[in-house]
């Protein structure tokens, strides 16, 4: 199968919900062409939805990287607010994850 038509089953998948799947077949169609920019932005925004927040964060600078390349800086540039909004949420959770939670003493004690 060509790379172009994973992209597709993998598009096609994701309507579908089956997310878990499409993000395969996105993957197996990076393998084929290592810089199917959009194939990397698709998984990221997958990547996103079921929790892998951290492979989103490296899809969505893998395709700013090739968009860099590329002398596409203004679309790369347009990639950062999800780039930076998925690293804030990676942030905001470890740091949740360090503080134990602090219950109000009861009044009259």
């Amino acid at each position: 199968m060509k790379a172009q038509e994973l992209y597709q089953q993998g598009f096609d998948l994701g309507r579908r919900e089956l997310y878990k799947e499409a993000a395969e077949a996105f993957t197996q169609a990076i393998n084929l062409n290592p810089d199917f920019v959009e194939a990397y932005i698709i998984r990221a925004r997958i990547r996103s939805v079921i929790g892998e927040k951290q492979g989103a964060v490296e899809d969505f600078q893998k395709a700013i990287d090739i968009y860099r390349a590329r002398g596409q800086s203004q679309i790369a540039d347009m990639l950062l607010v999800p780039l930076n909004s998925l690293q804030n949420e990676i942030n905001d959770g470890q740091e949740d994850q360090g503080q134990p939670e602090v219950e109000d003493e009861p009044e009259g004690k």
